[in-house]
């Protein structure tokens, strides 16, 4: 019998404003969001009372390169893996991987990998088949055939336009890129969207609108990100969003000391619904682990930076704090419309049914705790749970370990993760395997 938790007193925002409830959690999924729930009988049962703390679903991140991305400037730029509790700390339950720029010594069976082991760890994972260039990479040899075949695989991209480091695709390439990519998802009964790296060029979204206009496909096939990017192509965003397409923020993407061309997400997002875009059709995701190259206008490298997944929450809450945006409508964007555009209909919202994912803040907005897939995650603003290596310094024999290779001719013990004498088998199912390696003195 699954374990359950019961969080009493909650202020549901489902994203929609539910008021207070109470939220209870048999293994990985919501069972039931009423007014006062009580369960008769003798019933192992955690009870959490969470005085009207704010709730909110966990956030969809349809943006991360969590195999590590970059490239640009040497390979001493390649970004590294995103760690579980990076992601869980920032409130994001759902990740979708993308490779980027670097399609030569990353690959889509790379980040495949990635994805599942950080399913295995704790969060829900997807990823999109390809990188910039057109042709795109795969794994099958054929955008559809991943789509159909791979289960984690929702869509392509992200495919490089309007950039300098893109392949410069034609109209043709794209017309049969997104229509590959929408015919693998009617076969497969998933999204098939084709997620489109923005870049600076002046043409901006004016491929996309060609193509779009030819072809005659759905609208949310296709999902230009870095809006905000700059000034103009934000501008002609507006267009897009209320004729043909999605429109992805990126929260990664504000000004800095380097960038001072690029507009802070919370208002580019209030830029678009001031100009008349639904709110149904604005997303926004963090392009973490990213490299953020600034060139010059001789395109010169003159600073890398690396994107970070706690940028989306930062920005949401600005989005209620800083722009007075209605609580549920902030939240919609990195979850429920998120849901909606890649079909994760058990993901995005707070409802009986739905994954056990949720964000409990504090008044001020900061993330208390966090569940994903019914499992405690954060607590007290804090990671309870980390990736396998995350604490690979305590591992003997791991780099930074006391027992880290000495002198020469001493033995040094491989660093392993061991069967445990407290399980009856070899071959435990995955959650029996989570709770072994919570019990290892030297894991996380």
């Amino acid at each position: 019998m699954p374990r359950l938790t019961l969080l009493k007193h909650a202020h549901v925002y489902a994203p929609d404003d539910l008021g207070i409830r109470d939220i209870l959690i048999a293994g990985r999924q919501i069972v039931a969001i009423e007014r006062d729930l009580h369960l008769a009988g003798n019933v192992p049962m955690a009870v959490i009372d969470l005085d009207g703390r704010p709730t909110f679903p966990g956030l969809i991140d349809q943006h991360v390169h969590m195999a590590g991305g970059g490239g640009e400037g040497g390979f001493h730029y390649r970004t590294p893996e995103i760690s579980l509790s990076h992601i869980t700390a920032a409130g994001v339950t759902t990740a979708v991987g993308v490779l980027g720029t670097d399609g030569v010594t990353r690959s889509t069976r790379e980040l495949l990998a990635k994805a599942f082991a950080l399913d295995f760890e704790g969060i829900t994972t997807y990823i999109y088949s390809g990188a910039y260039q057109v042709p795109t990479r795969t794994l099958t040899g054929m955008p559809r055939s991943d789509l159909v075949l791979i289960e984690k695989v929702i869509g392509v991209g992200e495919i490089a336009i309007a950039d300098s480091r893109s392949s410069h695709p034609d109209e043709n390439e794209i017309a049969e890129l997104v229509s590959e990519a929408y015919v693998g998802g009617l076969l497969a009964g998933k999204a098939g969207v084709v997620h489109f790296h923005m870049g600076d060029e002046d043409d901006h979204l004016d491929l996309l609108i060609r193509v779009a206009q030819r072809t005659g496909l759905p609208r949310t096939t296709f999902v230009p990100t870095h809006l905000n990017r700059n000034p103009g192509l934000l501008e002609a965003s507006i267009e897009w969003g209320k004729r043909y397409g999605m429109c992805d923020i990126t929260s990664g993407i504000r000004p800095d000391a380097h960038d001072h061309v690029s507009v802070k997400p919370s208002k580019a997002i209030v830029k678009l619904l001031d100009g008349g875009v639904e709110p149904h059709v604005i997303t926004m995701s963090s392009d973490s682990n990213g490299s953020s190259p600034i060139f010059d206008e001789r395109g010169k490298l003159v600073a890398m930076g690396i994107g970070s997944i706690a940028t989306l929450w930062e920005e949401t809450v600005d989005l209620i704090r800083e722009e007075h945006l209605p609580i549920s409508l902030a939240v919609s964007f990195a979850t429920a419309n998120v849901a909606r555009l890649l079909k994760l209909r058990h993901k995005g919202r707070l409802k009986a049914g739905c994954d056990a994912d949720l964000i409990v803040c504090d008044d001020q907005f900061r993330i208390e705790r966090v569940y994903a897939k019914g499992r405690l995650m954060v607590e007290g603003g804090k990671p309870v749970v980390f990736g396998t290596f995350e604490d690979a310094g305590r591992v003997p024999g791991s780099p930074g370990s006391k027992s880290e290779s000495g002198h020469a001719g001493e033995r040094v013990e491989r660093a392993a993760f061991g069967p445990s004498s407290e399980d009856e088998d070899d071959f435990p199912d995955r959650d029996e395997r989570q709770e072994r390696s919570r019990r290892r003195h030297f894991c996380c």
